[in-house]
């Protein structure tokens, strides 16, 4: 009786089935973690091309609308998110100062306020920042802090600098 237990003991045969039965959940949990990472990494990037190309179209035009609804207008098409989601700002700083408005035009955004010193360089700039969430393909993962329903916040900003 001891002696085939003996034998099964050195007998080297089914070690690598063995081997990959070990390695295999580890490999799949990677796998299905980069696709996840790979995924949200991909709505993160649409929702910044969207907030792009709205700073871009406001620049040729804000047809009948103002600036701000004309942003978040495009940003919603474009990214395939409600208007709510999108912020926009008009941040106005002397150097990298940022300043606080008194005075703001509703028509063109541009602020104005208390003046830059003569050796400062004054700077208007529109600020959109996209916010949404995302939901895992997997939710046993965990890539960070999530959201009470499970999800993870997603923000994307573009900026361009007016005056």
């Amino acid at each position: 009786m001891m002696r085939p237990l003996r034998q099964l003991h050195r007998d080297e045969r089914g070690v690598a089935i063995v081997e990959l039965a070990i390695a295999a959940p580890i490999l799949a949990c990677l796998l299905m973690g980069a696709a996840d990472i790979g995924n949200a990494f991909s709505r993160k990037l649409a929702l910044e091309q969207g907030a792009q190309r709205a700073v871009e179209k406001v620049m040729q035009t804000t047809e009948l609308a103002n600036v701000q609804d004309t942003i978040a207008g495009e940003v919603a098409i474009q990214a395939d998110v409600d208007e709510s989601q999108v912020t926009v700002t008009f941040p106005r700083y002397c150097d990298r100062r940022l300043m606080p408005d008194v005075t703001r035009d509703d028509e063109t955004g541009l602020a104005e306020g208390e003046p830059c010193a003569a050796t400062e360089t004054e700077g208007h700039y529109i600020l959109v920042v996209v916010t949404d969430q995302y939901t895992p393909f997997f939710p046993a993962l965990s890539m960070g802090t999530k959201l009470a329903n499970g999800n993870y916040m997603v923000q994307a900003k573009a900026g361009m600098r007016t005056k």
